[in-house]
């Protein structure tokens, strides 16, 4: 190599510290983890109807899913008085779903051992207490007035119809209507 007057030979062996653009990068990839992760962290908690809606979508999948695979009807039981939801086997020889609510159910709410009884249940969830049903209906029929309500789930995949609204109390500014597609027993959310 030529060395030209005036210009000094530096060796080119790079020294143990980072460059700016690592830095950068490493700083950027931080900002990015805690971005995700601190609202995680820190509790971040659905709203009440957000809750609500979870968990009767989650108990109307659970007893869908176990009817099929069980080959046996389930139910899905609301109990609007404690606010609480369970899925159980439906029973035998009750036709349609609104007065079908067995034994296991009514005992798991209003039985001396109602706590055990709730954990022997293939679901159970208790419903947020800022959330309640405008309106109620399972086969066209009124529900509001009942203590217990059954939706029931085939084998074959479909449910029995059912329609609901939900508000949120305190605010009353959040209304969603939840209805069940009958042939498919999905549950469907909608905006009112």
């Amino acid at each position: 190599m030529k060395v030209r007057p005036g210009m000094t030979h530096r060796p080119s062996h790079r020294t143990g510290g980072f460059t700016m653009v690592e830095l950068l990068v490493a700083v950027m990839l931080i900002a990015v983890m805690m971005f995700v992760a601190v609202p995680r962290m820190m509790g971040h908690r659905k709203s009440p109807m957000a809750e609500t809606l979870e968990a009767l979508e989650n108990a109307c999948n659970e007893a869908r899913a176990r009817a099929i695979l069980g080959n046996r009807p389930m139910q899905v039981v609301l109990y609007g008085a404690a606010g609480e939801i369970l899925v159980e086997p439906a029973p035998e020889g009750v036709s349609g779903a609104t007065n079908g609510v067995s034994m296991a159910s009514f005992e798991a709410f209003h039985g001396p051992d109602a706590d055990a009884a709730r954990k022997r249940m293939p679901f159970h969830a208790k419903l947020n207490e800022d959330v309640a049903f405008r309106s109620l209906s399972v086969n066209s029929q009124n529900m509001m007035g009942a203590d217990l309500a059954a939706i029931r789930f085939f084998p074959n995949g479909t449910s029995d119809a059912f329609v609901g609204e939900l508000s949120q109390l305190r605010s009353g500014l959040e209304l969603k209507r939840v209805s069940l597609e009958v042939i498919t027993g999905r549950l469907g959310i909608e905006d009112l």
